[in-house]
C-alpha cells in the first residue's frame, strides 16, 4: 500500500483523481464498514451503504474543506453514520431532523421515543441536527466526556434494538 499526506490525498480527491479515490477507499473503507455494520446488521444492505457513503465524499469533498472545525476522520466518521441512519429510515432525500421524529412508523422514531431523556436529547443534537460532541456538551452545559458516554451507550441500545428490528 503507497502512504500519502493526507493534504496530497484531499487535493487529488478534490481534483477527480481516480487513483485518489482508491487510495482513499484502501485508508478508510475498513473502519467505515465496522461503523456501518454496528448501526446496519445485514451484510447486503450495509454494502450498499458503503458505496453510498464513498460516492458522497467523492462528490461531496469539498464540504470538508469548508467545514474546517473538524478533522477528516471525524468528518467522514459523522457522514458515514448520517448515510446509514437514513438508510433504515423510510424518508425522502430532503427531509430535515425534525422529520424524521415526526415520521409515524419510523423504526428510529421508536428507538428515540423509548430513550431516557439525557439520552434522546444527546442523540438527536448529535445525529439528526449534525453537532458534535464539544458542541452538544457546551449547549447542554456538560463534560464532553458525559457526552460520549451518553452516546456511547445510546449506539449499544441502537444496534441491540436494530437487531431485533432486522431479524
Amino acid at each position: 500500500m503507497v502512504h500519502i499526506k493526507e493534504q496530497i490525498l484531499l487535493e487529488q480527491l478534490m481534483a477527480g483523481e481516480p487513483v485518489a479515490r482508491e487510495l482513499f477507499y484502501d485508508k478508510y473503507a475498513g473502519v467505515l464498514y465496522g461503523v456501518i455494520l454496528q448501526i446496519i446488521p445485514v451484510k447486503e444492505v450495509a454494502d450498499e451503504v458503503l458505496v453510498k457513503t464513498f460516492m458522497h465524499v467523492y462528490q461531496y469533498i469539498h464540504e470538508y474543506r469548508d467545514n474546517a472545525n473538524t478533522n477528516l476522520f471525524a468528518w467522514l466518521m459523522r457522514k458515514t453514520r448520517e448515510i446509514a441512519i437514513r438508510e433504515i429510515l423510510p424518508l425522502g432525500h430532503g427531509s430535515t431532523g425534525n422529520d424524521l421524529m415526526i415520521r409515524n412508523n419510523s423504526h428510529l422514531q421508536q428507538f428515540v421515543a423509548g430513550l431516557p431523556d439525557d439520552q434522546r436529547q444527546v442523540f438527536r443534537l448529535c445525529y439528526f441536527k449534525g453537532l458534535s460532541q464539544m458542541v452538544v456538551a457546551t449547549i447542554l452545559g456538560v463534560e464532553e466526556e458525559t457526552v460520549k458516554m451518553i452516546l456511547r451507550a445510546t449506539m449499544i441500545e441502537l444496534r441491540k434494538f436494530l437487531k431485533d428490528t432486522w431479524s
